[in-house]
């Protein structure tokens, strides 16, 4: 059973008058126990009617009907907006968005980890697809991400971990094995913002090379570093490995980093399809099937608190 079923089936009871208001629901655990689901699909679905006016509190707290909750909940699920999504350009991510159909959108704007910060604290998108290392602490996400609300609770979902690796021509006749071996090669840069923007100027100064990405290639998106290669526009990029396999390029591995998405709290109701989409069978069976994913930790939360 997903979040928005069990969501849905929560509604009626309430609406049947089940629980009076003010009155405490099973914790989180126990409704899962007896829904016979996950304690994250207990939690998205609790959080969906909240979200609503249906239920008041939190999860610490215990969640209850809230005033009005049950008329609101004679009328679920009423208008649910799709979420707005911002952020990181990725393959997989392309697949999953577009099987949730009106459930989830990619708002206007170029792509990139940075941007979708700045989309998410600006309040034009609901969610931020984030792959962004601080050099720091040396933490992926949390850091960055945690000040983008102003103080307002902010979630990490884990989506995947990802390979990322420099794309090169087939045979790699350049003989190019690391970021060390970039200095004066024609490169696809992704865009100032990006994560693999960032990511790969700082392997190339850590490996002794100034990065001068505007002499290179410009690359709206990971398919597009690997199309730069593909016709000799560029000797390099960073990009994923399936888009590099997908093109029949050469790719040398860089790093696995993992792949998440950030939202206030208050947001999780409105990401429930998405992610009992990400928790599927078919959905997981149609991202494994991609080279470089690794799918293990699905749908895990953190607090970036």
């Amino acid at each position: 059973m997903g979040s928005a079923e069990l969501a849905a089936c929560l509604a009626d009871v309430i609406a049947s008058g089940r629980w009076s208001e003010g009155e405490g629901l099973p914790g989180v655990r126990t409704l899962a126990r007896e829904a016979g689901c996950s304690p994250g699909t207990a939690a998205r679905a609790y959080a969906a009617l909240r979200d609503r006016g249906v239920l008041a509190g939190t999860e610490r707290t215990r969640f209850r009907v809230g005033a009005g909750g049950a008329a609101r909940a004679a009328r679920w699920p009423g208008d649910l907006a799709a979420l707005r999504l911002a952020g990181s350009d990725d393959p997989a991510l392309d697949v999953l968005v577009r099987a949730a159909g009106e459930s989830a959108s990619v708002v206007a704007g170029p792509r990139g980890s940075v941007n979708g910060i700045v989309q998410l604290a600006r309040g034009a998108a609901d969610a931020a697809a984030l792959h962004l290392l601080d050099a720091v602490s040396g933490r992926w996400n949390d850091v960055l991400a945690r000040g983008a609300l102003g103080g307002e609770p902010m979630v990490l979902v884990h989506l995947w971990k990802r390979d990322q690796g420099l794309v090169l021509a087939p045979g790699n006749p350049l003989g190019i094995r690391g970021a060390g071996d970039l200095d004066g090669r024609r490169i696809a840069w992704r865009l100032p913002g990006t994560g693999s923007r960032l990511l790969l100027e700082s392997l190339m100064r850590q490996a002794g090379c100034e990065p001068h990405p505007e002499l290179g290639e410009p690359a709206e998106s990971h398919l597009a570093v690997a199309a730069a290669v593909a016709t000799g526009a560029a000797d390099a990029g960073l990009a994923v490995r399936a888009v590099a396999e997908a093109a029949g390029l050469e790719w040398v591995p860089v790093v696995t980093e993992p792949f998440e998405l950030a939202l206030a709290s208050a947001s999780m109701g409105a990401a429930a399809p998405l992610l009992d989409l990400l928790a599927s069978a078919a959905l997981q069976q149609r991202l494994a099937a991609m080279p470089g994913y690794d799918l293990s930790m699905s749908g895990e939360l953190r607090s970036a608190a």
